[in-house]
């Protein structure tokens, strides 16, 4: 107990004299303090992004361990996965041993009308045991009942997320009150806490309905192909997950469930030959109908934890230089305590301590930092999300342990090296006032200068890295997308969200597209079903009517007639479709791009051959004629284009569709209120989502936003570094120049000139300066190889440009902090330099 109270003691004793120091200096501790913070806070924001998509829990109840996802897969084919039929998500949950509750869950299309405006909600058909099993308490109301889980009930109930309910004042108030969607009046029975946001990370669902709501919410004539609730086995639409029992592993409940899959298939051959139950933990990041997982978003996120490490890095290598260069000044200091018996011990921990400190205080302004970087970040994500999200980056556990782990390694890795290097001087010299502590020995590199080359190494790195990435969103936002964009106008809509049918519809877009031609400033009009550089693809397997076709992939869009002139492509062969085809002829033909024309056919002529769509069993779903070729367009700015097929809307019915509109170039703002009025100037109007130019919408893509955001995010951090190794070459020099000021002095009094001292010191510090760079490139080859494979976005080769510029800029500032230094030896006046002599 006696030593533990004396090493305590001792401890507290350095503490305060650790304090007194920082004290004495306030400009080297906010210095320090800021440099530390910065590079500390680049890591708190970076993992609190990643912490509130792939490490906080997603439910909050304390479940998220034992929810697993339950798959249907195929024996005789690892890969294929289907949804369930409701009668098979009744037999799973009640016919099972493995799970303390299963649920099913399906998302559909809806859409909230107020004031003639239509906003998208995210709403999920749950069933009734959905909030019991998540352990979900109501804030106010009730969950849905058996009955009201029944596909053929009919009920018009929903539960809402608090922030539905506050457009009726609070919770309470809002049950009971009626809520209109997809033209239908529905009554509120519940509304969730604030912290429930659904089963899924990140994506945030604000209205649930029952299984009984589907009728209700979706037209009679969509529900062929949108059934998620259905007595029919053969209508799968439902995804499943359950709750396990404690005890039971994921692997241990799949085994079990083994008998059910047989005797499902034994009842029902049609519908279950060769099922097989999967268990497996759900994908944060995916939901879909087979087992998925976060690897690739991981792998993404590991690789940003490492270049946000660079820039600590870079900070820690910074802060060594100063309290080496700081030490010189206490080398008096200590040489007088060694001197009178303290021990090497004693001296490391005293700095140690002082660094502590300065990582302390970098630390908690590090939290701040982190916090609202982060915040910018969601901010500008949620922007462009086309559906709400979630990101919760408020510190918790983990965010405050990185920040702190983040403090306790740079610690060790800014504060250790010196003080270990500065409790070892030679006391005969250090004594000396006029001698400087810090000294080469014969042989080895200086250590400051090693610090300032690896500064300089990680700087080039990251200016490198961000150069590619400006590059990469420079091609992109400048790239051809095969069709003009000034001039062009789009609307989204859906009829759907009226509770429109496909006959109501078609005459609803027919009409809307009549009026929006008519109007003075449109050139033409038209519809389609997909939008390039869009976030909703469709593609099909197709292939030709040789015999020996072999299928191929192609994206497909129904539009409407008049759809190339409106978008201002040409018809390179054949012909447009006509007016009755594009709004409600059942004619089976298509138009093909120029990519689709040669990779199917062989650059032979398809006009009058036939084109299949392929199902998933291989077989043919339908057959069209081909009418016309056009030019290929891309979908996406950062993919190279992919075939096109293009089908009536007349033989293909899309509830949801856009409609494109050509108008003069520079009165696409002008032209906006117009169009709207065009196509809401109706009793019953269709639905309006957005409205916006084709720039306003290429700029908007997701692809564009993730490239320019890690261009910005890439900048950021190595502007970062580089001001930060810039100021260590300076700090560096400005040392060696005041150390040399003696030196100088006696050249100068022999008769060197000034301009070969002042070569001499910038000969030196481009020594360190080539060192830094060359390993620099080396590391930014292999950054931007990593980059490349470890992130969703296609940043290119290496782009020689990106590293040239890059390093030109680190060069130049290298060699400006080391020229300032030493332009201040030319005022250096022989006599003051050898006055101590």
């Amino acid at each position: 107990m006696g030593v533990m109270r004396q090493l305590r003691d001792a401890i507290e004793q350095d503490l305060r004299f650790a304090l007194r120091m920082l004290r004495k200096s306030p400009g080297f501790t906010a210095a320090a303090v800021l440099i530390l913070a910065i590079g500390i806070g680049a890591n708190g924001a970076i993992f609190s992004l990643i912490n509130a998509a792939l490490l906080r829990p997603v439910i909050g109840t304390g479940i998220d361990e034992r929810f697993v996802g339950v798959y249907s897969g195929d024996r005789t084919r690892p890969d294929a996965f289907r949804p369930f039929s409701y009668p098979e998500y009744i037999d799973v949950r009640e016919r099972n041993g493995v799970f303390a509750h299963v649920i099913a869950e399906a998302g559909i299309r809806t859409g909230i009308t107020d004031g003639g405006e239509t906003r998208r909600v995210s709403t999920m058909l749950v069933s009734s045991n959905y909030f019991e099993a998540l352990e979900v308490p109501m804030l106010a109301g009730r969950a849905f009942t058996r009955e009201e889980e029944h596909p053929l009930a009919d009920a018009a109930v929903l539960v809402v997320s608090p922030t539905v309910a506050r457009r009726y004042g609070t919770a309470r108030e809002a049950i009971g009150r009626r809520l209109g969607l997809n033209g239908r009046e529905f009554t509120i029975v519940g509304v969730t806490p604030e912290w429930f946001h659904g089963a899924m990370a990140v994506m945030v669902s604000e209205l649930w309905a029952p299984f009984g709501a589907a009728r209700l919410l979706i037209p009679a004539d969509q529900r062929g192909y949108i059934q998620p609730a259905s007595l029919d086995r053969s209508t799968p639409a439902l995804l499943l997950a359950g709750t396990l029992r404690p005890g039971v592993s994921a692997s241990e409940a799949q085994a079990q469930l083994a008998p059910l899959a047989d005797a499902l298939a034994a009842a029902y051959p049609e519908f279950n030959r060769n099922q097989q139950l999967v268990v497996q933990p759900r994908s944060r990041t995916a939901r879909g109908a087979g087992p998925r997982n976060d690897t690739p978003a991981f792998a993404g996120a590991a690789v940003l934890m490492v270049i946000a490490g660079m820039v600590l890095g870079v900070a820690c290598l910074n802060l060594a230089n100063m309290l080496l260069a700081r030490g010189s000044a206490r080398r008096q200091e200590i040489a007088v305590r060694l001197a009178l018996g303290g021990s090497r011990f004693r001296i490391v921990r005293q700095l140690v301590i002082e660094g502590m400190l300065l990582s302390a205080l970098a630390g908690t302004t590090a939290l701040l930092v982190s916090w609202w970087v982060a915040q910018i970040f969601v901010a500008s994500l949620t922007r462009f999300a086309p559906t709400p999200i979630l990101l919760d980056v408020s510190p918790d556990a983990r965010v405050i342990a990185i920040v702190a782990g983040a403090a306790i390694v740079s610690t060790l890795i800014f504060s250790f090296g010196p003080a270990w290097r500065l409790s070892r001087p030679e006391l005969a010299t250090a004594l000396k006032p006029s001698t400087p502590l810090v000294v080469t020995r014969t042989g080895r590199l200086p250590l400051a200068s090693v610090l300032v080359a690896a500064q300089i190494t990680l700087s080039v790195a990251l200016m490198v890295t961000a150069g590619v990435f400006v590059r990469a969103s420079a091609r992109a936002a400048s790239s051809d997308p095969g069709f003009p964009l000034a001039g062009g106008l789009i609307v989204e809509m859906d009829a759907a969200l009226a509770g429109a049918d496909a006959v109501r519809a078609r005459a609803q877009y027919g009409a809307a597209l009549m009026r929006v031609r008519a109007l003075s400033g449109v050139r033409d009009a038209s519809l389609a079903s997909i939008v390039p550089f869009g976030d909703v693809r469709e593609g099909r397997m197709v292939r030709s009517d040789s015999d020996e076709a072999v299928p191929m992939f192609a994206t497909v869009a129904v539009i409407g007639s008049s759809y190339f002139s409106s978008l201002g492509l040409p018809i390179g062969a054949g012909r447009d479709f006509t007016a009755a085809e594009g709004a409600n002829s059942a004619a089976a033909v298509a138009i093909v791009d120029r990519l689709f024309a040669e990779r199917l056919f062989g650059g032979a002529n398809p006009l009058g051959r036939v084109v299949h769509l392929v199902d998933p069993e291989g077989g043919v779903d339908d057959s069209l004629q081909i009418v016309g070729v056009v030019p290929t367009v891309r979908d996406d700015i950062l993919e190279p284009p992919r075939p096109h097929l293009y089908i009536p809307f007349g033989h293909s019915y899309r509830v949801g569709m856009t409609l494109h509109a050509s108008v003069e170039p520079g009165s696409e703002a002008r032209m906006i209120e117009p169009i709207r009025r065009a196509i809401q100037a109706e009793e019953q109007p269709l639905p309006i989502l957005s409205m916006r130019t084709l720039t306003e919408h290429r700029d908007r893509s997701p692809s564009l936003w993730m490239v320019v955001f890690a261009a910005r995010l890439f900048v950021a951090f190595g502007l970062i570094a580089l001001v930060l190794a810039t100021a260590g070459v300076y700090g560096l020099r400005a040392y060696l120049v005041a150390r040399k000021t003696r030196e100088i002095g006696i050249r100068l009094a022999l008769g060197a000139t000034h301009g070969r001292i002042v070569q001499q010191l910038l000969s030196e510090g481009t020594t360190i300066a080539a060192a830094g760079l060359a390993v620099g490139l080396l590391v930014a080859a292999g950054l931007v190889r990593l980059l490349q494979t470890g992130l969703v976005v296609d940043i290119g080769a290496l782009d020689s440009i990106a590293f040239v510029a890059a390093s030109g800029m680190s060069v130049l500032a290298t060699i400006a902090a080391s020229y300032i230094p030493a332009r201040r030896a030319l005022r250096i006046d022989p006599a003051v330099a050898l006055r101590p002599e």
